[in-house]
């Protein structure tokens, strides 16, 4: 095997990491498994030498920060543990456990009533947020954002760019630790994903 430095090319899987993440059924129909490890979903996940449970597209350890290539790893489904918190602007934080419904008003949202996320009430001085504008969705190791239709919109700021960019209504997008959201006109929430 060929070792370089750097990178893999765009598109290309790092060997080091096992079998590319689309090899894994991480999901049954209907949603994500899950067994006797209370509400945690199971994924497909790789073990650190410090048996810290990590996304398997990952080069070093959400826990230790040791580097994964120090061993063989061999991918398992196990109970997916937090992947980090939302922070906002008032120093809230929301624990990346579950999915979350953020507006004014999320307490009746019917997402929040079936069960399938927690509320996060956030508001703003000019009313820019809508009673149920935006769901924090968790998809295997992924944390996604998906603006509900919300009167004033949804953007992000990626890491290291300076720029916010619209999300669009009602479709998931993917964010990275370290993005900045702003929600309505003037709330904004960072996702840090250090679970140490």
């Amino acid at each position: 095997m060929c070792k370089r430095d750097g990178p893999p090319p765009p598109g290309e899987h790092p060997p080091h990491l096992g079998p590319p993440p689309e090899q894994f059924d991480q999901h049954q129909p209907g949603g994500q498994e899950q067994a006797d490890h209370g509400d945690r979903p199971l994924v497909y996940g790789v073990d650190c030498k410090n048996d810290h449970f990590n996304d398997p597209r990952a080069p070093y350890c959400a826990v230790c920060g040791i580097a994964l290539v120090q061993r063989t790893l061999v991918p398992y489904k196990g109970p997916r543990p937090p992947l980090g918190v939302l922070v906002l602007d008032d120093g809230t934080a929301l624990p990346l456990d579950s999915d979350y419904l953020l507006g004014r008003d999320p307490e009746r949202a019917p997402e929040v009533a079936g069960g399938s996320a927690r509320p996060a009430k956030v508001t703003s001085p000019d009313g820019s947020v809508s009673r149920r504008h935006l769901r924090v969705a968790l998809d295997g190791w992924d944390v996604n954002l998906v603006d509900l239709g919300s009167v004033n919109g949804t953007q992000i700021q990626p890491p290291g760019d300076p720029n916010f960019y619209d999300i669009p209504p009602n479709e998931p997008v993917t964010i990275a630790p370290g993005t900045t959201v702003r929600v309505g006109v003037s709330r904004t929430l960072r996702f840090e994903a250090h679970r140490g």
